[in-house]
């Protein structure tokens, strides 16, 4: 509805100038009226873009927002009237027949390919709009767009070197509205928004065409001006001399102050207690005093608002003689300014009611996925449970389809907290020291099941002199490399994927290390190789059709990388496969060398391999009011070599921790009586080895910035639910004793 509301507005207030400019100026133009109208026309189109239901609707509103591409024509033409600039007959000539060829490709959208080879209708909440393949209509579109914005600039510059025939204010103006226009389409070309910021350039331009038009009628250059505007009513021209004496005075003047009939030419015996006094003598002063040029004011006066502006007057030598006192009827004005200002402020008041809503918005977020995680542990949780100790073939069989729609569920609900980041600009780093191999361990087994499911094989090979110890961050170093081999095994139907971790010293302290992974899947074509790091961006769409995603993950891995000061390379053979490279920069903060980085314990179990713990002395205590999740936590544990204890309360836990010498303690954070953040509390309070005690917060609340949130309170990790079997597996292999 926010996009629908956009272009409703801009197609209000361009209707709205068009109507000022109407009535406010006296001397009207076509060329300019027709600019107002086709603004007009064209935000139309865009707004019935917007609510259209059939690609022939569309399309249809789609050829009526192009008679914007007129535009760049009528702004050369006006600007030249404008400025005070002629433009050659034949050049008016040849870019009115460029335009026509344009209105032909156009015409023709929907009939052939000249203009878009492809095209189809999609829906962006609730607002409609088209998917378009470009063809050679739209690139003469473009390039004739460039064409005449080049020259409607040309004529401001032009205009400006000269500054003998139009006034410099009047340059600034049309200026301000070409350089406005340029950067927003711009912003939308470069950031690809989803809205078409054009409406918004037009209703700019509308506004400033509407000002240059008024200060024009009010103030022209030519020497004749003054004797024009003196046959006109309610306009009032009084001048006086470098002294401040009257020296004359026209009609209309003395209706206005009638105590200036009483003041004798050549003299400054004016009233002190007049209105003519205090509103226009003490202002020249103060005026002459500051040596001011040019000034103007607005001056209410009984039910009339006056434009007043002050001149120098100079003889034909160039000797400084006095002033020149105009006052223009500018009620009208006024007042639609004063309607404007308050439609600035309701415009005001809706941007804080959306960000109040953009508040709900993030508090809904959490809310929702701290109620949607929840019942989602326990599926999956149940699921692994039914998987682990079921014998009977069919029930195996039902239970893998749970867990693959529950995976699938759960990739959904953290692609829409990812995109919550993106949006809310907080995808950060959190550094701290972290060991190489238990990185390269944990990624391993997470993605060799996975690729075994798919009968391909996953390779990972490290450079075994390698320092292991690092300061950066640990999960965002882990999230790209899944994200790529994610990638990898989704668009390889058969073959292989691997990962191979090298990298050198640069400085006594630093490493740039070298994350490389490459397939043998089906490759990414040349032409879509600028495109695949773009946000919900699918290449060859119609062939990945099948395959799942939002197409976030690329995205933020590139950004990602950004944030570590690295880079990311890609390269790839259509049908043959790809390879991605990631290079970043980390501090060495252990020199023993990396060695054999699978570490940990691998079990199989009724054909499935599952990482286990093989520490024997490590105790563990999870903390949960909900007892099914501590039966998911127990049975994810059962395979482990460990000791692990289990409380329902805070304060049972506070209890245990007070009579054990636990290695972690995994916590929840919303429970009754005593949540988890006030337990943490408490138990930092007991002093001595208790500060420095690991506790992980286990919650539901997976918003963006929750992960921030819990370090900040004194949490050692945050884990999100629903718990995944290896994600707690390698969280607690990093706290082994």
């Amino acid at each position: 509805m926010g996009l629908l509301f956009y272009y409703l507005l801009c197609t209000v207030i361009s209707c709205v100038l068009l109507y000022m400019m109407l009535t406010m100026i006296r001397q009207h133009n076509v060329l300019h009226i027709l600019f107002f109208v086709f603004v007009c026309i064209s935000n139309f189109g865009y707004t019935f873009l917007a609510l259209s239901k059939t690609l022939e609707e569309a399309l249809l509103a789609n050829k009526i927002l192009y008679i914007c591409s007129f535009l760049p024509f009528i702004m050369i033409l006006s600007n030249a009237q404008f400025c005070r600039v002629r433009v050659p007959g034949w050049a008016v000539a040849v870019l009115a027949a460029a335009n026509a060829v344009q209105l032909f490709f156009i015409n023709t959208i929907g009939y052939n390919r000249l203009y878009y080879t492809d095209v189809s209708i999609g829906d962006y909440n609730g607002v409609t709009y088209l998917t378009k393949s470009y063809g050679p209509g739209h690139t003469y579109y473009i390039i004739l767009l460039f064409l005449q914005t080049f020259l409607a600039f040309t004529v401001i510059i032009y205009s400006l070197r000269r500054k003998k025939n139009t006034t410099y204010n009047t340059i600034l103006f049309l200026g301000f509205g070409m350089i406005f226009t340029v950067i927003l389409y711009i912003v939308e070309r470069r950031i690809k928004l989803e809205i078409d910021l054009l409406p918004l350039a037009y209703v700019i331009n509308s506004m400033v065409y509407l000002i240059v038009s008024y200060r024009t009628q009010l103030y022209g250059i030519s020497s004749g001006i003054i004797s024009i505007y003196e046959k006109r009513k309610n306009y009032v021209c009084i001048s006086l001399d470098s002294n401040f004496r009257l020296m004359d005075y026209n009609d209309n003047s003395v209706e206005l102050f009638p105590e200036i009939a009483g003041v004798h030419l050549d003299t400054d015996n004016y009233p002190k207690d007049s209105s003519l006094y205090r509103n226009i003598i003490i202002w020249v002063k103060d005026i002459a005093s500051k040596e001011n040029r040019e000034q103007e004011r607005i001056i209410p006066l009984g039910e009339y608002i006056y434009r007043a502006t002050v001149r120098l007057r100079y003889s034909g030598r160039g000797k400084f003689t006095g002033y020149v006192v105009e006052m223009v009827d500018d009620t009208e004005f006024q007042r639609n300014l004063s309607i404007m200002e308050r439609t600035m402020k309701d415009l005001d008041k809706a941007r804080e009611s959306a960000i109040r809503a953009s508040h709900a918005k993030s508090d809904f977020m959490a809310n929702m996925s701290h109620e949607i995680r929840t019942p989602i542990n326990a599926i999956v949780g149940m699921d692994e449970m039914i998987l682990k100790e079921s014998k009977e073939k069919n029930i195996l069989e039902y239970a893998g389809y749970i867990s693959e729609a529950g995976n699938q569920l759960l990739s959904l609900v953290n692609d829409i907290l990812d995109f919550e980041k993106i949006e809310a600009g907080k995808l950060s780093l959190s550094e701290g020291e972290y060991s190489l191999g238990r990185v390269i361990r944990t990624v391993y087994q997470m993605m060799h099941t996975k690729a075994d499911n798919k009968g391909i094989e996953f390779v990972v090979k490290a450079d075994q002199h390698l320092p292991d110890g690092y300061f950066g961050d640990e999960n965002r170093i882990r999230q790209i490399l899944i994200n790529l081999i994610s990638n990898g095994i989704k668009y390889t139907p058969k073959g292989s994927v691997s990962m191979s971790v090298a990298g050198y010293m640069t400085a006594d302290d630093m490493a740039e290390l070298h994350f490389e992974i490459r397939d043998t899947g089906i490759g990414i074509k040349e032409e879509d190789m600028e495109r695949i790091y773009d946000s919900f961006e699918r290449v060859d769409s119609r062939r990945n059709r099948n395959v799942e995603g939002t197409g976030l993950g690329l995205a933020i891995t590139r950004e990602l990388v950004r944030k570590m000061e690295g880079r990311i390379e890609a390269s790839s053979k259509y049908g043959k496969g790809s390879s991605f490279t990631v290079i970043v920069p980390q501090k060495v903060t252990d020199k023993k060398p990396l060695g054999e980085w699978q570490r940990s314990e691998i079990v199989r179990e009724d054909g499935v391999e599952r990482i286990t713990i093989n520490s024997p002395d490590m105790r563990v205590l999870a903390v949960d009011d909900m007892p099914l999740n501590l039966v998911v936590i127990e049975k994810f544990l059962s395979m482990s070599k460990l000791h692990l204890d289990t409380a329902s309360s805070a304060k049972d836990a506070l209890k245990l921790i007070s009579e054990n010498d636990y290695d972690v303690v995994l916590m929840d954070h919303f429970m009754p009586e005593m949540d988890g953040v006030e337990a943490l509390q408490e138990i930092r309070a007991m002093g001595g080895k208790y500060e420095t005690l690991p506790v992980i917060a286990i919650t539901a609340n997976a918003i963006a910035g929750s992960k921030e949130e819990y370090l900040s309170m004194g949490f050692a990790d945050y884990l999100s639910k629903p718990v995944e079997y290896n994600a707690l597996i390698d969280i607690l292999l990093r706290y082994c004793p």
